[in-house]
């Protein structure tokens, strides 16, 4: 292609104009120190200067005045140039330009001289939000709500002896399981540990009595659910992992139903044996169905929370990590949100409406795993059929073979370059 088809019409910030000559000024900034009695001097190389580019340009027509004056309003800051020569790139206005004007030598066109200042990447951070604190504090806002939104439901008042007594039951049974893999995790953390220990002995000791105000025992089993403030990636993960077991409580601790009927003798035994629960929905099952509904949406609601504010302790490791955390998300959130939204409303109505805040940490914690995965490689897998070389994988892969010597640094199980062995998986970095 001749250099006359490569040339692009001129244009800042989409404005255009017409192009007379270029100057571009590159290289680098040098400090010379010369010395009596030396005869070669010293050049001390101080980085690369700042690229200049200068423009002989104007605008030229019977509508040149309002092709000046928008051009005039666009030259100030940063913005996108297409260069006539070299396309597209990024630059500053540097400074002040000069506009000429000949009415009588020249009528219709105006010249500018312009200078630009190519931009290049900032050296220093810029500010932005922080998504690990948004993440953080949606969860901890989570954990309130769940909070209100159990003391605002859970009631013993009337319910009789075999409901309440199957309730407290109910908490035993999820709470203990799930403070035994806390502690398995929080075991070498000192005094956090000490502080969780002293929570479920609380707990243990006192639940017969912390049924009776719904809102303190909340409170105490929220304690639980608390995070050391700083973690290594590794605790992170573990804790997250014993977070994760309390998701689904119904599938972790089936629900021990309390009326059984068994025919023995030709007798109804109630409370005991393997027989099938009594298909009748008493007032007094409907309220212990609620209560067991009320506690297990209130740990599984704290444990996501909590899984959240580890994650977003937790460096990634790669792209698909972060894939596997935002399904996790998705899908615990919605399941939370679906629960919290058709449940029947309650006499006394909490502060904090649970489905908005689950929704809120759902959208901050998706936030934070996008803000940091966003420059992580992805991985995926390829297993040959027969024994190719490494070239072969590259190109049928991403139709070019530049990738063979990054498929070979990732697995090292590879002895010879055109014999990848059949039937083992690759490790395969992305080149989408």
């Amino acid at each position: 292609m001749a250099w006359l088809d490569q040339l692009r019409p001129a244009s800042f910030r989409g404005v255009p104009f017409q192009v007379d000559t270029i100057e571009h000024l590159a290289g680098d900034n040098v400090v010379l120190r010369e010395y009596p009695f030396q005869d070669l001097p010293t050049v001390f190389r101080m980085g690369e200067a700042a690229e200049e580019i200068k423009l002989s340009a104007y605008v030229i027509g019977e509508d040149y005045i309002e092709q000046r004056d928008a051009l005039r309003q666009v030259l100030s800051g940063q913005g996108e140039l297409v260069h006539p020569t070299a396309g597209r790139m990024l630059v500053y206005v540097a400074g002040r330009f000069t506009t000429r004007e000949a009415p009588t030598a020249e009528g219709g066109v105006c010249r500018f001289d312009l200078t630009f200042i190519r931009a290049e990447a900032r050296r220093y951070p810029t500010q932005g939000p922080n998504t690990r604190t948004q993440a953080t504090t949606a969860a901890q806002a989570g954990k309130q709500a769940a909070q209100e939104a159990f003391a605002a439901s859970w009631s013993l008042a009337g319910a009789p002896g075999w409901v309440a007594a199957n309730a407290v039951e109910r908490l035993r049974a999820t709470l203990e399981p799930t403070y035994s893999r806390l502690a398995a995790v929080s075991a070498q953390l000192g005094a956090f540990n000490s502080s969780q220990i002293a929570s479920m002995q609380a707990l243990r000791g006192g639940l017969e009595s912390l049924v009776a105000t719904p809102r303190q025992l909340a409170a105490n089993i929220a304690t639980l659910f608390e995070l050391p403030s700083e973690m290594t990636t590794a605790t992170a993960r573990a804790f997250q992992s014993a977070f994760a077991w309390a998701f689904d409580l119904g599938t972790a601790v089936p629900v021990r139903a309390f009326e059984v009927s068994t025919i023995s003798a030709g007798l109804a035994m109630y409370g005991a044996g393997q027989g099938a629960p009594l298909q009748v929905a008493t007032s007094a099952k409907r309220q212990q169905a609620a209560l067991q509904a009320a506690s297990d949406g209130l740990l599984q609601t704290l444990a996501t929370a909590a899984w959240i504010e580890a994650a977003a302790q937790a460096e990634l490791a790669n792209y698909d990590e972060a894939l596997a955390l935002r399904a996790t998300i998705h899908t615990q959130c919605l399941r939370l949100a679906q629960t919290a939204s058709t449940e029947a409303p309650t006499s006394a109505q909490p502060t904090t409406h649970l489905p908005e805040a689950i929704a809120a940490m759902h959208t901050a914690a998706l936030a934070d795993l996008q803000a940091r995965s966003r420059d992580l490689v992805r991985l995926s897998t390829y297993t040959p059929g027969v024994w190719e070389p490494a070239l072969v994988i590259s190109h049928r892969l991403f139709g070019t073979a530049q990738w063979a010597d990054e498929i070979l640094a990732m697995n090292p199980h590879i002895e010879h370059p055109l014999l990848a062995p059949p039937g083992r998986e690759l490790r395969i970095i992305r080149h989408e």
